[in-house]
């Protein structure tokens, strides 16, 4: 037991020693005085809190980026995808040039690829989902 103390002890002071002998061998002495003296303030900084005008602001873009769900038929398969989609309660944008349905727009592209599941397990329908920026 006192071995170990005694291991402990000198442990110590071996780690700290070169702190110790700094600390003692330094001719500066250094107050708390001096070193309040040498933070400088910025009145910039200070002024955080104050609240301001939002006129002062200025937007430069807008941007919300949303995804969709998009459902590429033919003409064969038009109608029996439609009729699906409305039974399942999707509300569907219809795009009759480039043959497509699309659903959303969803927030977040974990909702969007979850939807996209659901409609490939249950009801088979391939799908893609695409962002867009507006």
């Amino acid at each position: 037991m006192r071995f170990r103390l005694i291991l402990f002890i000198f442990l110590i002071t071996y780690i700290f020693s070169g702190v110790l002998l700094g600390y003692f061998q330094s001719t500066e002495s250094i107050s708390f005085k001096d070193i309040q003296e040498q933070i400088i303030l910025d009145e910039n900084e200070l002024n955080v809190f104050e609240k301001k005008s939002l006129d002062d602001i200025n937007v430069t873009e807008k941007r919300v980026k949303a995804w969709l769900i998009l459902i590429n038929y033919n003409e064969s398969n038009e109608v029996g995808i439609k009729s699906i989609l409305d039974k399942s309660g999707y509300k569907t944008n219809h795009n009759e040039k480039k043959m497509y349905f699309s659903l959303g727009p969803f927030a977040d592209i974990s909702h969007a690829n979850n939807e996209a599941k659901k409609l490939k397990k249950i009801y088979s329908i391939d799908s893609k989902v695409v962002d867009f920026i507006f």
